[in-house]
C-alpha cells in the first residue's frame, strides 16, 4: 500500500525546526528591546521581512546540524569520514586484558584443542621465625613461629578437546597455554602449575520404557550424549549476532558493552552464563539425570536408573563400582572431573515390555557424529567486530544567501537593481547588502563549522602537528574555528576586503593562543568521555617548567591515540617468557602499569633501560675549534631540521671538558630555572642557559621579535630535551618473581627479610612478597629534580597502581642506580627460568640491592639559614630535604 506524503497538523516540537515559532521569539525580543523605537511590526516592515528570511535560514542551520553523526563527518572521498581515525571500534576500545578467573578460562578456551579451563590458587607456605627475623621454608616447632601464606601464584587444569592426544601434543599444547598465560598475566600474580584435570568416573545403568515410534539407537546416543553434557557442560562460542539475540535470565537482552567485555577471543564469543555452569560439578544429583532421559521425545517412563563411580581395576583388567551412600546425591572429588565410562554403562530399553537391542557399534558412531558436530559447534565462529558506520557527505558547508529571498524591490537578489537605477540607489542597495553580511557571515561560518567536525575532533592532532614541516601549517593543523566567503551574495567582492581569504577569516574569531585553547578543550571533553583527565598534569607542568598549551595539546592527543592498549593492559605484568635479548633490555617487554604511568607523565621512552646513565651522543657534536691549538665547544642539534638549539657560551681544552659542560647545559635547560631571558637595546629578546651559580653554560644564537615567540621557543627547547636527554624512566619490579620456587631440599634460593618490629614504618612484615611492587624512579633526571614535579609523580604512582598492591616508591642517586641496573638487568633473563644454574646468585644480588641501608630515596640538600635571611633562599622541609653543611669559606 503506498502512502501519500502529507504535511502534518501538528505543531513541530523543536523550535528551531519550525519557522513560525522562531519568528514569534524574534518579535518578542525586537519588543523587549525597542518597545518604544519601533512600534510598526507589521509584514510591510523591512525589519520584519528580514527577520521572516533570517528564521528560516535559522531552521535550514537546524536541519543540517541535526544530520547523523556519521553524515556530519563523511567527506567526498571517504564516506566513512576518516571514522577510523575518530573512534574506536567496540573490540578495539571495550575488551580488556584478562582480569579475572572468568577473564582467563575464556581465553584459554578459546585456545585450539582446549574444551575447558578451571583456574585455583596455589598458596606457598613458609614460616617466620621472629628471633632470627628469617622466614625458613620447613616449620622447626620452636617458639616465635609464624605460618606465612604467600599469595598469588595460580593453577590451570585442562579439559582437551581430544583426551587421547600423544604426549607430545599435550606438551605442545601446555607450551601454548604457558605463553598465552604468561603474556596476559596480572601484576603481583603468576601461573605455576599447568595440567590435564583429574577425571572421576562414573557409570550409567538404566531400564526405560520407549513409545511405539520411539528410535532406540537415538535415544540411547541422545542419553549417553547428553548425560555426558550434564556432567561436563561444554562451553559454546557463538557469533556477535547469536549473542546480540540471546537474552538474560531475566529476560533483558545483552549489550554491546556486555559482549566485548574481557578479553578478545579469536573465536566468537562466550556467553558468561554458559561459563559459570560449565564450573568443575561439585556433586551430581540423580534426579538431574532422570529430568534429562524424560525430556527426550520418544520416553515413556525410567523404570530402573543408577549412577555409581567406578575404578579400573589393574589386575582383574575390569571396572569396579563403588556404591553410593546416597544414590540420589553423589559427591563429585574436589577437582575432578565426572566423565561416564562407555565400556560399562548399561541402557535397557523396552517397548510394550519387550527389550530393543540397540548395535554397540552404531551407538558408538552415532554417540561419535554427536561429539563432532559440538566441536565444530564450539570453534567456529572468528573474530568479530561491529563496523564503523558510513555515512553519506552532505556537503554541508553548503551555503546561499538568504538575502538572494529579499522581494525584488530590495534591489539584493539575484535580479539586481533596474538599470535605470542612480547612484545612490546602488550605493543603498550595497550598503544593506554590508549590513546583512553579518547575518549572512555567521550562518556561513556555522555551516563551514559543520563541514569540518572531523577536523575538530581528531584524535592525531600530535602526529600531524609534528609532522607539520612550516609555522602556517602548524596554525592550520591546530585551528577549531572555521569560516567561508559568501560568495553567493551578487557582487561578494565588492563587500568583502579584497583578496580575503577563509584563512583570515578564520582568524578573526580565534587567534593562534585560543586555536591551542580550544584545541585542549576539546582533547579534555575527549578524554573525559573515557574518565581521564590531564588538568593536575598540565598545571603542575604550567606552573614549574612553563609548558605551553600546544605541548600539552600533544601530550593529550598521544594518550588519546595510545588509549586502546593503555586501558586494556593496565593490570598486566611483563612476559617473562620471552627470552630474545630485544624482549628483556632495552625493551618494551613491561607491566601495563610502567606504560601508563609514562603516558600519564609524559616519559617519551618508558622501555626498560638504562637509567644511571643518559646518551649524549645522538643529535649532539663536539668539536674544535683550532687545529693548532685546539679548543672544543659543543653544539646540539635537532634530529630532523638540524637547526642549532644551544650552543656553548664558551670554548674548552679538551673534549671531555666540553662534553660535561654539555650535559649541565641540557640538564638545567630541562628546568624553568634554568634560563636567561634577556632583551638587546634595539627590543629584541634573546635567553641563555645558567648553571646552579647563575654561570652562562650555553646560549641559543637567535633572535626573538617578541617574548611570546621566545616563550614558545623555550618551550620548545624544554620539550625537545625532555624527549631525548632526561633520562627520565622507571623500574618496577614485582616482589613475587623473588619468591624462591624451590619446594625441595637443599633451599638455595634467598628470601627477602622479614621484620617482626610493629612500629617501623619503613620495612615490609611477615609477608614481603603478596601483592607488593618497588617502583625505583631517578631523582637525578629531568623533571625528577623538581620535589614539586616528584610529589605530583608520586600521588599518580599511588592512585594508578590497584589498590590491592602495596608499592614501595624509591627515589635514588646516580651511584645507587648503577647498581641496581646491573644486578636487575642479570636477573631479568633468569627470571623465568627455575632452572637456571646461576638464578639462586643473582636473586640474591638483587635482593641485597633493594633491601640494603643506603637504598633509599634521596632528597635535595638545604641548609638551615637564621631567620632574618633571605626569604628566596629554597626552605628545608623535614621528609623532602636533607640537611647539607654550609661551605663557611664561600
Amino acid at each position: 500500500m503506498l502512502l501519500t506524503p502529507t504535511l502534518s497538523r501538528q505543531k513541530e516540537p523543536v523550535a528551531a525546526l519550525d519557522q513560525q515559532q522562531l519568528h514569534a521569539l524574534g518579535l518578542d525580543h525586537v519588543r523587549r528591546l525597542s518597545r518604544r523605537l519601533w512600534t510598526d511590526h507589521n509584514l510591510h516592515d523591512p525589519g520584519i521581512t528580514t527577520l521572516e528570511l533570517l528564521c528560516y535560514a535559522l531552521t535550514e542551520l537546524a536541519y543540517r546540524s541535526r544530520f547523523p553523526l556519521e553524515d556530519l563527518l563523511a567527506t567526498p572521498d571517504d564516506n566513512a569520514g576518516n571514522m577510523a581515525g575518530q573512534f574506536f571500534t567496540p573490540r578495539q576500545i571495550l575488551p580488556n586484558r584478562a582480569l579475572t578467573q572468568r577473564d582467563y578460562r575464556k581465553l584459554i578456551i578459546d585456545l585450539p584443542q582446549v574444551r575447558n579451563a578451571w583456574f585455583y590458587p596455589v598458596p606457598h607456605t613458609f614460616y617466620a621465625d621472629t628471633i632470627q627475623k628469617k622466614l625458613r621454608h620447613d616449620d622447626p616447632h620452636t617458639p616465635g613461629i609464624r605460618p606465612v601464606t604467600v599469595k598469588g601464584h595460580y593453577g590451570v587444569r585442562i579439559e582437551l578437546t581430544n583426551p587421547d592426544a600423544t604426549k607430545a601434543e599435550k606438551e605442545a599444547l601446555y607450551k601454548v597455554i604457558d605463553t598465552t598465560l604468561q603474556a596476559n598475566r596480572n601484576l603481583c600474580e603468576d601461573f605455576v602449575d599447568i595440567d590435564e584435570v583429574k577425571q572421576q568416573h562414573y557409570n550409567l545403568c538404566a531400564e526405560l520404557e520407549l513409545t511405539a515410534d520411539a528410535d532406540p539407537l537415538e535415544i540411547s546416543a541422545q542419553i549417553r550424549f547428553q548425560v555426558s553434557r550434564y556432567l561436563a557442560p561444554p562451553v559454546f562460542a557463538h557469533s556477535l549476532s547469536e549473542m546480540l539475540a540471546r537474552t538474560h535470565a531475566d529476560g533483558t537482552p545483552y549489550t554491546v558493552p556486555e559482549l566485548f567485555e574481557g578479553p578478545a577471543l579469536a573465536h566468537g564469543f562466550i556467553d558468561d552464563a554458559e561459563l559459570d555452569a560449565a564450573e568443575l560439578r561439585r556433586e551430581i544429583r540423580l534426579s538431574d539425570i532422570i529430568s534429562i532421559i524424560m525430556d527426550l521425545p520418544g520416553v515413556r517412563a525410567v523404570r530402573d536408573i543408577v549412577i555409581n563411580a567406578v575404578s579400573f581395576n589393574k589386575l582383574t583388567k575390569t571396572w569396579d563400582a563403588t556404591e553410593a551412600e546416597d544414590k540420589w546425591r553423589l559427591v563429585v572429588p574436589e577437582g575432578h572431573l565426572p566423565v561416564l565410562v562407555d565400556d560399562v554403562n548399561r541402557l535397557v530399553l523396552y517397548k510394550r515390555g519387550v527389550p530393543v537391542p540397540v548395535s554397540s557399534s552404531d551407538l558408538q558412531a552415532r554417540v561419535d557424529a554427536l561429539e563432532a558436530a559440538e566441536t565444530a559447534a564450539i570453534e567456529s565462529p572468528g573474530a568479530e567486530d561491529l563496523p564503523l558506520p558510513l555515512g553519506r557527505p552532505r556537503d554541508t558547508a553548503n551555503y546561499h544567501s538568504f538575502q538572494l529571498h529579499f522581494p525584488e524591490v530590495y534591489g539584493i537578489s539575484a535580479v539586481g537593481l533596474s538599470p535605470q537605477a542612480d547612484a545612490q540607489r546602488r550605493a543603498q542597495a550595497l550598503q544593506l547588502k554590508g549590513y546583512l553580511l553579518f547575518f549572512d557571515q555567521v550562518l556561513a561560518n556555522y555551516y563551514a563549522q559543520l563541514s569540518q567536525l572531523n577536523r575538530v575532533f581528531r584524535l592525531d592532532f600530535a602526529a600531524d602537528y609534528e609532522a607539520a614541516l612550516s609555522d602556517e601549517a602548524r596554525r592550520a593543523v591546530a585551528r577549531t574555528r572555521f569560516a567561508q566567503v559568501v560568495q553567493s551574495i551578487p557582487g561578494y567582492a565588492d563587500i568583502y576586503k579584497a583578496g580575503i581569504s577563509e584563512i583570515e577569516l578564520a582568524s578573526l574569531l580565534e587567534s593562534d593562543s585560543e586555536a591551542i585553547a580550544h584545541r585542549n578543550q576539546i582533547l579534555d571533553h575527549l578524554l573525559a568521555r573515557f574518565a581521564e583527565q590531564f588538568h593536575d598534569y598540565a598545571q603542575i607542568m604550567r606552573s614549574v617548567f612553563g609548558d605551553s598549551p600546544t605541548r600539552m595539546a600533544i601530550v593529550k592527543s598521544r594518550y588519546l591515540q595510545a588509549l586502546p592498549q593503555l586501558g586494556a593492559a593496565r593490570s598486566i605484568g611483563w612476559n617473562k617468557s620471552l627470552k630474545t635479548p630485544e624482549s628483556q633490555w632495552n625493551s618494551l617487554n613491561i607491566s601495563g602499569l610502567e606504560q601508563r604511568l609514562a603516558a600519564l607523565l609524559d616519559i617519551p621512552n618508558p622501555s626498560r633501560r638504562n637509567l644511571g646513565t643518559v646518551s649524549y651522543d645522538a643529535y649532539t657534536e663536539v668539536d674544535k675549534v683550532d687545529d693548532s691549538s685546539p679548543e672544543y665547544r659543543f653544539r646540539i642539534k635537532h634530529p630532523v631540521s638540524n637547526k642549532i638549539l644551544l650552543s656553548s657560551s664558551k670554548n674548552y681544552p679538551t673534549a671531555d671538558a666540553a662534553k660535561l659542560e654539555m650535559e649541565v647545559a641540557i640538564t638545567r635547560a630541562q628546568l624553568a630555572e634554568g634560563y636567561q631571558r634577556k632583551t638587546t637595546v634595539d627590543g629584541k629578546r634573546y635567553f641563555n642557559i645558567i648553571d646552579a651559580g647563575g654561570e652562562v653554560v650555553a646560549r641559543r644564537i637567535e633572535y626573538f621579535a617578541s617574548a611570546d615567540l621566545m616563550e614558545a621557543a623555550i618551550a620548545a627547547l624544554m620539550a625537545h630535551l625532555r624527549d631525548f636527554y632526561s633520562g627520565e624512566g622507571m623500574y618496577l619490579i614485582e616482589n613475587l618473581q623473588l619468591l624462591p620456587a624451590e619446594t625441595k631440599a637443599p633451599f638455595t634460593e634467598p628470601f627477602f627479610p622479614i621484620c617482626v618490629d610493629p612500629s617501623c614504618s619503613d620495612c615490609a612484615d611477615d609477608d614481603p612478597y603478596s601483592y607488593r611492587i618497588h617502583i625505583v624512579l631517578p631523582a637525578y633526571a629531568g623533571r625528577f629534580q623538581h620535589m614539586a614535579f616528584r610529589n605530583f609523580v608520586e600521588e599518580t604512582i599511588r592512585q594508578e597502581v590497584p589498590a590491592h598492591i602495596l608499592p614501595k616508591i624509591c627515589w635514588i642517586d646516580a651511584d645507587q642506580m648503577a647498581a641496581l641496573e646491573s644486578v636487575y638487568r642479570d636477573w631479568i633473563p633468569v627470571a623465568g627460568d627455575l632452572k637456571h644454574p646461576s638464578r639462586a646468585e643473582r636473586m640474591q644480588k638483587l635482593i641485597d640491592v633493594l633491601t640494603g641501608k643506603d637504598f633509599k630515596s634521596v632528597y635535595p640538600t638545604r641548609l638551615l639559614h637564621d631567620c632574618s635571611c633571605d626569604e628566596t633562599k629554597p626552605p628545608f622541609i623535614l621528609g623532602r630535604t636533607a640537611l647539607g653543611s654550609e661551605d663557611l669559606k664561600a
